[in-house]
């Protein structure tokens, strides 16, 4: 039944499941939970989402490391980086 309390179509909004900081979450929890599931049972899960990490640097090797550590779950970030792009 729709909203009028009647058979016919219902409305659906689906903007919140397209949001691309949600899917990013999303897609990192499916990784830590497949993770956990296969490789590392004793992974502790809530431990690394609560990890604050300090990143120096966001040349190449700090991006490859933000992603790698986005990539396990670890959500809290402070990036310092004191470069300038020339060209």
């Amino acid at each position: 039944l729709n909203a009028r309390g009647k058979s016919g179509p219902r409305m659906v909004n689906l903007q919140p499941l397209l949001d691309s900081k949600h899917l990013a979450i999303q897609a990192a929890d499916l990784n830590l939970k497949l993770m956990k599931w296969r490789m590392i049972p004793s992974l502790d899960v809530e431990k690394l989402q609560a990890t604050k990490v300090l990143l120096l640097g966001a040349g190449t090797l700090g991006c490859n490391v933000a992603r790698i550590l986005l990539g396990w779950g670890i959500r809290n970030f402070k990036i310092v980086d004191n470069g300038k792009v020339s060209y």
